[in-house]
């Protein structure tokens, strides 16, 4: 029996990426790859000619989530949950950030190999890597365990249909969270509450062997100038290269 695979990815004014994590996820692999992709846009105020046309030639739906890049919060968790909600009928559902770039073959077959040998693990996500060649130092995970270690990061986050899975989505979501302790808070960024719940369950989630190009935090402007101009020097050229 097939694995069918019902994939989600926000655009957030980022269609440039958004089409190069599209290209690089289907130039590396198998068209036989049981895989339906539904891209979001928060009514993105950007030139969108170039992701529209490759999208509507991989017969990739684009539809408007209902939230803008003016909400008050951040909608990513809501608009999953939506997703997670309203899809019932597949194996896996795989979250995608649009600014992650597929940099090796057979990333998803290889995740789903290994999600499936561990009978504990609800998720996977792969390693990631700031210029696609060598994963994030260990300082720096150490430093920020929220990258892929503390949470089920939703860059690229293959997930289990599972009926328990389906019912803490349903019951308290994958948005982000402020806890208030008595003397602090602490902020649960998307997917961390649930990856805490899935853990009470006796479930939790893993690391692939494979690895992503994770450019993070496109979609807001949080960079200095000089990185935000790097980082679309390295998408552009990928995406060039795609193109032809």
């Amino acid at each position: 029996m097939g694995h069918h695979i019902e994939a989600v990815t926000v655009n957030h004014k980022t269609s440039s990426y958004m089409e190069l994590m599209l290209r690089s996820l289907f130039a590396r692999h198998s068209p036989e790859l049981d895989l339906a992709v539904t891209v979001f846009d928060n009514a993105s105020e950007e030139a969108m000619t170039e992701l529209r046309a490759y999208a509507e030639r991989m017969g990739i739906p684009i539809v408007q989530s209902g939230f803008t890049t003016k909400s008050k919060n951040n909608s990513h968790g809501e608009v999953l949950s939506r997703f997670v909600l309203e899809r019932l009928e597949c194996t896996y559902y795989l979250f995608l950030d649009a600014d992650v770039c597929f940099v090796e073959d057979h990333t998803l077959d290889v995740m789903m190999h290994e999600l499936e040998g561990t009978t504990e693990a609800f998720g996977i996500v792969p390693r990631m890597s700031w210029d696609g060649v060598a994963e994030i130092p260990e300082g720096v995970r150490r430093g920020n365990p929220d990258l892929y270690e503390a949470r089920l990061h939703p860059c690229c986050a293959l997930i289990k249909n599972t009926e328990l899975f389906r019912r803490i989505v349903g019951d308290i979501g994958l948005s982000c969270v402020k806890y208030l302790w008595a003397d602090s808070e602490e902020y649960l960024d998307t997917c961390k509450l649930m990856t805490r719940v899935m853990r009470t369950h006796g479930f939790k989630h893993i690391i692939s062997s494979r690895m992503v190009l994770h450019f993070f935090c496109v979609s807001y402007d949080w960079d200095p100038d000089h990185f935000k101009e790097e980082k679309a020097r390295q998408r552009d050229a990928l995406l060039a290269e795609l193109r032809s």
